[in-house]
């Protein structure tokens, strides 16, 4: 069987940032992962930042995996070529609910060459239920991980820090607290452990147990439980090259409704480079990583994430970049 590792956490928790951690001291330790990366519309954008940490990178658009991109997941995992060594794992997107997806992922008859999910959830030391309506949401990407890992401890007070781990505490979380050279780790022994196994039973039916066990509706549909919170997403094209200043006032003006921002851009002043960026806070600065002259997605664009999107706002504001350049 192949390890099947699932890393969850609310936009901008620090996913990506966790699996870049995670891919090189996994090639150290032996292991080869396919990585399946789901985001909303262009998920390509985040791989460009993982080619050169690994040669499988799988991207997925669209809705989260967990409902509306189901059969793209499915799919992908269907024509996996498992082999020694070889283990899976999805980052999924910002709004997965990870209860239905491990669910899924549990009693999908065509995944029994896979090892129950692993999930691995980001808790955002920083913003961790200051969510507002979507509070409920990351409680539940927690509640359900197998481990768990927070990120941004270093950049917070203690004072704050020891308010997260109490919230933590009270809501029972079960899960084991990981750091991307022990998750590693685990992902190797967990290879080791399954080589000789070639596939699990998938249950069904009363009587019948696994180590996620969750009630499916009558129809065997499952309707996502956060739809009453639902997020937009919105791709806009931007100009070929812009001045670094001008796009930041850009980013920096953003509307609160955007909780997450992100792209690829070109900058007038280094025009033959490529960088990918992300905003995930309007308090926080913008995040910029190099990827390159000739990335496998080569044109300049961003996009914009977050419940009820004033489209005419950003297409004004984008447009009004584009008159500057």
């Amino acid at each position: 069987m192949t390890p099947l590792v699932l890393i969850v956490g609310f936009l901008g928790s620090g996913k990506t940032t966790f699996l870049k951690a995670l891919l090189p001291v996994l090639h150290a330790s032996g292991v080869e992962p396919h990585v399946i990366i789901n985001d909303y519309q262009n998920a390509k954008v985040d791989a460009e930042q993982l080619r050169s940490l690994t040669n499988a990178v799988e991207a997925i658009s669209g809705d989260c995996v967990c409902c509306g991109s189901r059969e793209e997941l499915l799919v992908a995992l269907a024509k996996f070529v498992p082999g020694p060594g070889r283990a899976v794992i999805v980052e999924t997107n910002g709004t997965t609910d990870s209860e239905q997806l491990i669910e899924m992922l549990s009693l999908e008859p065509d995944l029994k060459r896979f090892s129950l999910p692993l999930q691995m959830t980001v808790v955002d030391a920083k913003r961790w239920q200051k969510r507002f309506w979507h509070n409920a949401l990351e409680r539940d990407q927690a509640r359900t991980a197998t481990h768990l890992y927070l990120s941004r401890a270093d950049s917070v007070e203690v004072r704050r820090l020891a308010d997260v781990e109490k919230s933590l505490a009270e809501l029972g979380l079960a899960g084991q607290r990981v750091t991307p050279v022990s998750l590693a780790g685990e992902i190797r022994v967990l290879c080791d452990d399954l080589a000789s196994e070639p596939e699990r039973t998938v249950c069904r039916g009363e009587g019948c147990s696994h180590d996620h066990h969750h009630d499916q509706a009558e129809n065997g549909h499952h309707a996502h439980p956060h739809q009453d919170h639902h997020f937009a997403s919105m791709e806009l094209a931007l100009p070929s090259v812009v001045s670094r200043r001008d796009f930041g006032v850009f980013l920096k003006g953003l509307p609160d409704e955007v909780i997450r921002a992100k792209g690829l851009v070109r900058f007038d002043d280094a025009p033959e480079e490529f960088f990918v960026f992300q905003k995930a806070d309007r308090f926080d600065e913008p995040q910029f990583f190099p990827v390159g002259q000739t990335p496998r997605v080569a044109t300049p664009l961003v996009l914009f994430i977050g419940p009820h999107l004033p489209e005419e706002s950003l297409r004004r504001a984008v447009k009004n970049m584009d008159a500057k350049t």
